[in-house]
Formats: structure tokens, C-alpha cells, sequence
């Protein structure tokens, strides 16, 4: 092998690690932007759960169900930051129909007869 293929080999396998390590560096920066995005909307669901409590000790509507869904919005994005920081495995989405009564613990209750 002359000199020259030998110089082009190794530059070959620089510019591959330099590409490597550049690839890597934007996939870290882009979860860490996902990550502060989320952090964000947290924030935000967070500010809208506060307005909504403060409206529903002022009035006499019900805001139970508007609470919940605020609610269950905060516990979705702190499960998606979970995952986007490696804490948690992403979990597949669950249909109503794919669960069964012994798997969501809602099977109808055992009525004596008498």
C-alpha cells in the first residue's frame, strides 16, 4: 500500500469519528431541547391547574372534571420526560377495547344470591 492510500485510509477514519462525534452532539442538544420544551409545558399546565383552582373556590361551578384533565395532561408530560431522560421505558398506548377486566382490576363484583 503506498503512502498516499495509506494517508487517505486514515483521513477516511478521522472524518468518520469526527462525523460520529458531531452526530452525537446534535442528538444531545435536541433532547435537551425537548426536554426544556417539556419542562415548559409542565410549567404551563401547572399555571392553568392554579387559575382553575382559584375560579373554582370564587364560583359555584362544578370544575372537577376540567381539574382532572389538567391533571392527568401534567402526569402524560412527566411520563414523556421520564422517558426522554432514560428513566422510563416508553409504554405502548392502550386502547379500551385491547384491556381486558382482570388487567384494569374492573371486573364486576361477585353479587350473593340469596
Amino acid at each position: 500500500m503506498s503512502v498516499f492510500n495509506r494517508f487517505c485510509a486514515k483521513a477516511r477514519g478521522v472524518a468518520q469519528k469526527v462525523t460520529d462525534k458531531a452526530e452525537n452532539l446534535v442528538e444531545s442538544a435536541s433532547r435537551s431541547m425537548k426536554i426544556k420544551s417539556l419542562e415548559i409545558r409542565i410549567d404551563e399546565q401547572y399555571e392553568s391547574l392554579g387559575r382553575l383552582i382559584y375560579r373554582d373556590l370564587h364560583v359555584d361551578e362544578d370544575l372537577e372534571d376540567e381539574k382532572l384533565e389538567i391533571i392527568a395532561a401534567i402526569d402524560a408530560l412527566y411520563d414523556e420526560l421520564a422517558v426522554l431522560k432514560g428513566e422510563k421505558e416508553p409504554q405502548e398506548e392502550v386502547s379500551e377495547e385491547n384491556v381486558t377486566a382482570e388487567e384494569c382490576d374492573c371486573a364486576e363484583p361477585e353479587v350473593d344470591a340469596e
